[in-house]
């Protein structure tokens, strides 16, 4: 990690005379450019519109946990285009190790400062899934960007790589059938605990990349957060995107989505303090919480992350243990374990239902990165064990 630092430090100081170096249409993504001085190692790329070659340029960095730079590169250019954000995703970057992915990242920040002159104080970091964990901890190590966009997940699980005193902001997109949901919920509590700015958007979604327009919001905010850090947070796109924002809570009323109704006026509570009148604002919450209909989707909602504690600590226990001793697997047992988890989906409840589908998919996402793990070893017992889980957790249709 010392050469990241090292590497990033020194090129902050000349990103800003050096010109690109090649001519590339605008509006369309390159999907295989090269790294310069590496061994092969290539990019996605995309170009704004609005792009000028001798123009500074804000950017975000996008890390795919799968090293598909076209596919990372398409959730964003929304924000691209209304922005005016570079886009660059890695095609070697992939969930692994971290130093390795450093080393890519490292190589890829060389060439993309020496080709590109960016402002220093617009540059983020985004990713999904694995990707996300590492956006956020370049991140936390460098203290060099403005902002982090962590997609489908949270954080790496060593402290110095997590939040804590730097000076991003922070944006957590979630679905809420995603199978890292109650850890991004629990990410908020803590961000929250240490004053971090931050900010996290739930939408109706399973762990997928976010919807373009999840990401605009993200970026929406980021952006609020620059004009707040500047002093510039009252001109009239300010007004316009705070109008745009209230309209949605209405929306989520409209469609008895209480939960996110509440999100959003907390968001536009704490973003447009001291800018705008919010004091209506936090009567509508208020009365929104007292709500019967609020109260009975935050019990059910507290139900199932409770349950999911429980069922997931259980079945996430069992199959580590199956999986260290295959030859002790009781399928009848996971059998029998998995139909009493698809009957709870039989019941009338919105949050349940959420729940067994995350429930099931990290079992899914857990055995089917252990089978991919034992593609090129001579381990048949385990690859046979984990076909056997794959097909109980989603049985194939007759």
């Amino acid at each position: 990690m010392r050469s990241l630092l090292l590497s990033f430090a020194f090129f902050c100081g000349v990103i800003f005379f050096v010109p690109a170096q090649e001519t590339l249409e605008k509006g369309i993504v390159h999907d295989s450019l090269t790294v310069s001085g590496t061994n092969n190692e290539t990019f996605a790329l995309y170009l704004p519109k609005s792009y000028q070659e001798n123009t500074l340029s804000s950017i975000i960095f996008i890390f795919e946990p799968a090293a598909r730079g076209s596919i990372g590169i398409q959730p964003f250019i929304s924000a691209s285009e209304k922005y005016g954000h570079i886009l660059v995703c890695s095609n070697d970057s992939r969930n692994g190790p971290y130093e390795r992915n450093f080393d890519i990242a490292n190589n890829l920040f060389n060439h993309i400062f020496s080709q590109f002159i960016i402002k220093e104080d617009e540059m983020y970091l985004s990713g999904f899934s694995g990707g996300s964990r590492l956006a956020s901890a370049i991140a936390s190590l460098t203290n060099k960007f403005a902002g982090v966009v962590g997609c489908g997940a949270g954080f790496s699980y060593l402290q110095e790589q997590m939040p804590a005193a730097q000076h991003y902001a922070y944006v957590g997109l979630c679905g809420t059938k995603d199978m890292n949901y109650k850890e991004m919920l629990e990410n908020k509590g803590y961000l929250k605990l240490i004053k971090f700015n931050s900010t996290l958007i739930t939408y109706d979604g399973n762990h997928s990349w976010p919807p373009k327009k999840q990401v605009l919001r993200a970026f929406d905010w980021l952006h609020l957060q620059k004009l707040k850090k500047n002093g510039l947070a009252k001109d009239e796109a300010i007004l316009e995107q705070y109008q745009s924002e209230y309209n949605q809570i209405q929306k989520f009323k409209d469609s008895l989505d209480f939960l996110f109704a509440a999100e959003e006026y907390e968001r536009l509570i704490k973003s447009y303090a001291g800018f705008y009148e919010t004091d209506s604002l936090a009567k509508q919450l208020q009365q929104l919480k007292a709500s019967k209909p609020f109260k009975k989707q935050t019990a059910s909602l507290t139900n199932a992350l409770k349950l999911e504690k429980k069922l997931s600590s259980k079945l996430i226990a069992q199959m580590s243990s199956d999986f260290e001793n295959p030859e002790k697997t009781n399928f009848s047992w996971w059998e029998n374990e998995l139909r009493k988890v698809n009957a709870l989906a039989e019941k009338q409840d919105k949050e349940i239902n959420k729940m067994v589908y995350r429930i099931k998919f990290d079992l899914f996402a857990r055995a089917y990165s252990r089978k991919n793990s034992l593609l090129y070893s001579n381990n048949k017992d385990q690859v046979k064990l984990i076909d056997q889980f794959l097909d109980i957790i989603y049985p194939k249709k007759e």
